[in-house]
């Protein structure tokens, strides 16, 4: 995704002609307003499924507990590759920790993911082009391939449901973003991949399997000692924070009187059960892209914030305003399905009225009446700005339940839809001062950049 341009709301809605106040654009902008009052409901709603989860009862918030027990201190040392799988793109990383709190060196390859990869069998075609690619960019970056005596240690971030039982163990719960491979979910997935990895003669040992947010707080941690919660903005999305062991009901691994442990939320998939959903601003739009989704009823939280959806969102909200009659006055030129990304649709929200009249031209509307190219700027800012306030009270959600308000909270995230969409951030950070007021000063939204990739490396040298 290109960079953000910065250009503010208000500046944007002022050029509009009278509001549209009925139909399908009343709604979708009403959903994207979220008052604070919808706000704290949202926010008592999801600690309550938070709590449960933690108990291990019914949830939509899973609160599955991620075996990491060790914060970073600095001093960890030595060469340690990681393997970053979250969706259509991956990478495979080489990272060298000092040992005395410097900068990390990183290098990386990029790979894509082949459709049949992702809905092919695990077993034959996803895990071997795993490790194919990682043998690969050891071979590259080390110039041959480790000795059987020397094995290098790799972490692995796996950023899918996964339920731990070590550190070096998950078992996928269900595919999410796009992927469906056969042989997989109620597998152990380091397994998978370390059988892939011996099958081509590889010295790869993986040492810890980690969930990308928890990679983010992990990789950020070490320069921000404040830093108690990870989140992820791109493809998907998710957080993860520091909780107290005696917090954690369901916890049977040992000591619960004493000691943290990063819990991995997968929060997007609140709004699965109805009484959640019902605290969730959601429109007609997200629930005929739900129904037509992979994953039918969940991760209903994901599909109005994920970079997978909000241009998808858009197209099918504009679409509807015209067939309603609201725009395009009569013309029967619509988006067609895909047309319409998450990148574009950032790029609609920076644009001045010329732009955004070509973009409009691009996606299959020739000679766009101005009032059109901007409400298709009004929409674009309504679902991403709907998603910002629900990304806010998520995330204000976590710092009360762990009594941080008021107290130095720095958020690590990672992830392209936080990093390049416009406005993004200033919108989580505007509704957080409206939910805390004078006390969102004191929690610092930071980009931890690599996260992912650089957080499973440190854990897996940690082990």
């Amino acid at each position: 995704m290109a960079a953000a341009v910065v250009r503010s709301d208000s500046d944007a809605l002022s050029e509009t002609d009278t509001p549209l106040t009925r139909g399908v654009l009343a709604v979708v902008y009403a959903a994207a307003e979220m008052p604070l009052e919808d706000c704290k409901a949202l926010m008592d709603g999801f600690q309550a499924a938070m709590a449960r989860g933690l108990a291990g009862q019914e949830s939509d918030l899973k609160m599955l507990p991620s075996f990491v027990t060790e914060l970073p201190t600095g001093k960890e040392a030595g060469t340690v590759y990681a393997l970053d799988l979250g969706g259509t793109n991956f990478r495979v990383l080489r990272v060298v920790l000092p040992g005395d709190g410097g900068e990390i060196k990183t290098e990386f390859r990029s790979f894509a993911l082949q459709q049949c990869h992702m809905t092919g069998c695990g077993e034959a075609d996803l895990f071997p082009f795993l490790a194919s690619c990682i043998k690969e960019t050891v071979e590259q970056l080390e110039g041959s391939l480790p000795g059987a005596d020397e094995p290098l240690p790799l972490g692995f971030t796996f950023s899918f449901p996964t339920q731990q039982s070590a550190l070096n163990q998950g078992t996928l719960i269900s595919w999410t973003k796009g992927f469906c491979a056969s042989k997989c979910v109620g597998c152990d997935v380091v397994a998978m991949l370390q059988k892939a990895l011996n099958a081509l003669g590889v010295h790869v040992v993986v040492k810890a399997l980690a969930n990308d947010t928890v990679g983010t707080l992990m990789a950020l941690r070490p320069k921000e000692p404040n830093t108690s919660l990870g989140v992820i903005f791109g493809t998907g999305t998710n957080g993860c924070y520091v909780e107290q062991m005696s917090k954690i009901g369901k916890w049977t691994g040992g000591d619960v009187t004493s000691g943290r442990q990063c819990i991995n939320i997968e929060w997007g998939n609140f709004g699965a059960s109805v009484p959640s959903r019902k605290l969730l601003p959601v429109t007609r739009h997200d629930e005929a892209l739900d129904t037509e989704s992979l994953n039918k009823g969940e991760q209903i939280l994901e599909k109005m914030i994920g970079g997978m959806y909000i241009g998808e969102l858009v197209r099918r909200v504009f679409n509807a305003a015209a067939d309603a009659g609201e725009i395009m006055s009569g013309r029967k030129e619509r988006i067609e399905a895909g047309g319409l990304n998450t990148e574009l649709a950032s790029a609609i929200e920076a644009s001045d009225a010329p732009g955004l009249v070509k973009i409009l031209e691009q996606l299959g509307v020739p000679a766009p009446a101005a009032s059109d190219a901007k409400a298709l700027q009004k929409i674009a800012m309504a679902i991403s700005g709907r998603g910002a306030r629900v990304s806010a009270c998520a995330i204000a959600a976590i710092v009360q339940h762990m009594e941080r308000v008021g107290t130095p909270t720095v958020v690590g995230i990672d992830g392209s839809v936080f990093k390049c969409y416009t406005n993004f951030k200033a919108r989580i950070e505007a509704c957080m001062r409206d939910i805390f007021g004078d006390d969102a000063l004191h929690i610092k939204l930071q980009l931890s950049e690599d996260g992912s990739g650089v957080g499973a490396a440190v854990i897996a040298a940690t082990a």
